[in-house]
């Protein structure tokens, strides 16, 4: 008896540290990136699978690992969700406010994920719809000029951003269990942290700063999709500990081949790290 309460007490700090400390560090390390690399780069970062490798964790010691290989399956698939809110707020932050921007990207983003809920797919099909929504979404982005600047953020800023994602992930996870895995898994996916950074990137620095930010998030979700097949494949079989390390892994190597690339192929005289203002 003591021992059953001595684990599910563990278990509770433990998803209590992975609510309220991981991707809240997330949010903060894509700001202070932006902040000394660009918007761009800042979107890189924000792109690496905290939010969700937290919810996937958190229903794997909740549910089991089936649940949370389905529920990584489910989440490919909601990437659908998330290009759309890219793409609709990055086409229409150069004309509006961000708080009409911020709608039009959540009416967007639910109306794609109610229709990757209804067709459904399985790891195959998930994977191809994230690919290519990923991949049009990228592609129709707007490229803007972006004027060097540099505004000092306020004091409040960055606490203010961790603050919202804590309260983000923390109400994910609990709806995830409720949903099921794969309703979970798309809701997982959910624009949390990029409507945070489009948000406040948006009212600090305009329209064209958003787009940078959206298309380096876009760029950098080649690992958050390395990220999630390997626990939807593994989890099973290798088990939690195991799967959740090695995708971690993965996802880093990613995304720091993204951004070699990124820097390789920036135009001269305009290096991807440039530094074009505080997000």
């Amino acid at each position: 008896m003591f021992r059953r309460r001595g684990v599910a007490s563990l278990r509770q700090v433990f998803e209590l540290v992975v609510q309220f400390v991981v991707a809240p560090l997330l949010v903060g390390a894509a700001s202070v990136a932006a902040r000394r690399w660009g918007h761009g780069i800042g979107g890189l970062v924000s792109a690496f699978p905290a939010i969700v490798g937290s919810v996937l964790l958190i229903g794997a010691h909740r549910h089991g690992a089936s649940f949370a290989a389905e529920q990584a399956t489910g989440t490919l698939l909601g990437l659908a969700a998330l290009s759309g809110f890219a793409l609709a707020y990055g086409r229409t932050a150069l004309l509006a406010s961000w708080p009409l921007s911020l709608a039009a990207g959540w009416a967007v983003a639910a109306a794609t994920a109610g229709l990757a809920g209804a067709v459904g797919a399985n790891l195959l099909g998930a994977l191809a719809t994230a690919v290519a929504s990923l991949a049009l979404a990228h592609q129709g982005l707007p490229r803007p000029m972006l004027p060097e600047s540099w505004l000092e953020p306020p004091r409040w800023d960055l606490a203010l951003r961790m603050a919202l994602t804590a309260l983000l992930v923390v109400s994910l996870a609990a709806v995830a269990g409720w949903l099921g895995p794969t309703a979970g898994g798309i809701l997982a996916a959910l624009p949390v942290l990029a409507c945070i950074l489009a948000a406040f990137t948006h009212e600090r620095h305009g329209g064209a700063a958003v787009a940078q930010l959206l298309r380096g998030m876009l760029s950098g979700m080649a690992g958050f999709v390395v990220f999630c097949v390997l626990v939807a494949t593994l989890v099973d079989d290798a088990g939690v500990a195991v799967t959740f390390l090695a995708a971690t892994g993965a996802a880093l190597s990613t995304q720091a081949a993204v951004a070699w690339v990124s820097t390789r192929s920036a135009p001269a005289g305009r290096p991807a790290l440039a530094r074009h203002g505080a997000t």
